[in-house]
């Protein structure tokens, strides 16, 4: 179910929780569908969508054979992109072709996956641009949605990526002060938020600031400990080994960075961080 949808179309209305909720149901049952995704009744369920204009189609996508295939694709894209395996991103995007057809869910999230794989892949900023204002300007205008939040980090990575930091700080300050905010109802929600923690952490370390990076990486390690995710364990303990050194830190903990970002690098299978983890130098 997609419950970001629902939460999206009542504050584009500019309805609280307890206007929405006034003649159906209690605010707090309203407040356990928003944060947990614990289903009310169907009566009430159909209620609510009916004062948004919403039908179950738009929280429930159908799926045809169709579709289903195009969102097993979807999927494969998104995991190719975590794992950093552009080449193969970029050839399941191009057997999805048009998005258009898709739900707004499928929309919004194949316009982050081709904007992460412009940004991080030599693209333009202008493509980039392009594909994360369809989320932010078409999409989700109320920004509310976590890909709103994954648009404007792609926006800094994409400036990033092409050396202009003060449009990246932007970006990435928008998002540095929401990261404890983002929740985690399900795996999909968990991963994107440490992608926003990742690069958020990178790009601060990149910037010379230190302590602000290390802070946001090791709520990261907190987040992937208390959910058992590895896939970006590994490069946030990298960048923090990095930061580690750049601060002059103990250098025994520098080491112990490192040999659990080799551990987890090769759990995954990441020849890339392995790589740069063996060319890591503590001087």
């Amino acid at each position: 179910m997609n419950v970001d949808i629902f939460i999206e179309t009542r504050k584009r209305l500019h309805l609280s929780q307890d206007q929405l909720a006034r003649g159906i149901c209690t605010q707090a049952t309203l407040s356990k569908f928003e944060r947990n995704g614990k289903v009310p009744s169907l009566k009430i369920l159909l209620q609510l969508c009916d004062r948004l204009e919403l039908t179950l189609n738009d929280l429930f996508p159908l799926n045809h054979d169709e579709d289903s295939v195009r969102s097993k694709t979807l999927e494969q894209a998104e995991f190719q992109l975590l794992q950093g395996e552009y080449d193969q991103v970029k050839a399941s995007l191009k057997q999805l072709g048009d998005p258009a057809n898709g739900t707004v869910n499928f929309q919004m999230r194949f316009y982050f996956i081709r904007g992460y794989l412009t940004a991080l892949n030599g693209g333009t900023i202008a493509d980039a641009l392009y594909d994360f204002s369809q989320i932010l300007n078409r999409f989700d205008e109320g920004h509310h949605s976590m890909y709103a939040t994954l648009a404007y980090t792609g926006m800094g990575i994409a400036y990033s990526n092409h050396c202009d930091n003060d449009r990246a700080a932007f970006y990435f300050n928008k998002v540095a002060g929401e990261v404890r905010n983002l929740n985690f109802k399900n795996r999909h929600n968990v991963w994107r938020a440490l992608n926003v923690v990742y690069y958020t952490g990178r790009f601060y370390g990149k910037v010379n600031q230190p302590a602000t990076s290390n802070d946001l990486l090791t709520y990261g390690v907190e987040v992937c400990a208390q959910y058992h995710v590895t896939y970006y364990l590994a490069r946030i303990l990298y960048q923090r080994a990095s930061n580690r050194r750049d601060q002059h830190a103990d250098p025994a903990a520098i080491r112990q960075d490192l040999q659990d970002a080799a551990a987890f690098a090769r759990l995954n299978d990441n020849q890339k961080l392995l790589q740069h983890i063996a060319n890591f130098s503590l001087d």
